[in-house]
């Protein structure tokens, strides 16, 4: 790894039960590249770290760092922010996967661009893009969900994997990018005028009711 050019990462201290933080690694739609990973390597080397682990967001987590030593441990690695930036999980699409029938990778970029544009939201959003029905992208529990068919997009809203695990209302089908892309914004103003503060998509379909929703995207 000689010729590989280390880079900088971005990383959120994450308090742990047993007095250890751990450093969740914001990634790209999970891809890791070679200068991130020497970046890693030599940061888990230097300090004796063993643990690094993938997680359901596609990012990584940095574990087993003690308290007194994060700062130094965070000025090694790179940057700290209070927040992770937001992140769309994706499944490899048409380009590699040869269930793909639509760009999920492409569109996951275009969605997150939509999401970043439009907040602030009453709280956090997850979502999710899957180049087919397989929904690799865990695009049915996400609050907002694509997924890819022959004929489009299907799009959903609402679908949630925390304590109130429930699929996503199907709001859309067989759509275009652009045709996707727009309901999803109506659907985020749909949130931000009736979205309790803290409240998740799912808890406010659950308190409204699917019908309330449908009907404002008429």
């Amino acid at each position: 790894m000689d010729n590989i050019v280390a880079e900088p990462l971005v990383v959120m201290p994450v308090e742990r039960k047993n007095d250890t933080y751990a450093l969740r690694i914001a990634l790209n739609q999970g891809e890791f590249t070679p200068g991130m990973m020497k970046t890693v390597m030599e940061v888990m080397s230097k300090f004796n770290l063993t643990s690094l682990r993938v997680t359901s967001g596609q990012r990584l987590n940095l574990e087993g760092i003690a308290k007194d030593k994060l700062d130094e441990v965070v000025a090694a690695i790179g940057t700290s922010v209070k927040k992770a930036p937001p992140t769309v999980n994706v499944c490899t699409g048409v380009g590699l996967c040869k269930y793909g029938v639509q760009d999920s990778r492409g569109m996951g970029k275009k969605l997150l661009e939509i999401v970043l544009q439009n907040g602030p939201y009453p709280f956090k959003i997850k979502s999710g893009v899957s180049g087919c029905k397989i929904s690799c992208g865990f695009s049915n529990v996400r609050d907002i969900g694509l997924v890819g068919t022959p004929k489009g997009w299907d799009v959903l809203f609402g679908g949630g994997a925390a304590r109130n695990v429930r699929s996503g209302v199907k709001i859309g089908t067989k759509l275009s990018e652009d045709e996707a892309l727009s309901l999803i914004v109506k659907a985020l103003d749909f949130y931000k005028e009736n979205g309790r503060k803290r409240e998740r998509i799912s808890g406010m379909i659950d308190r409204l009711g699917e019908e309330a929703l449908l009907e404002a995207l008429k």
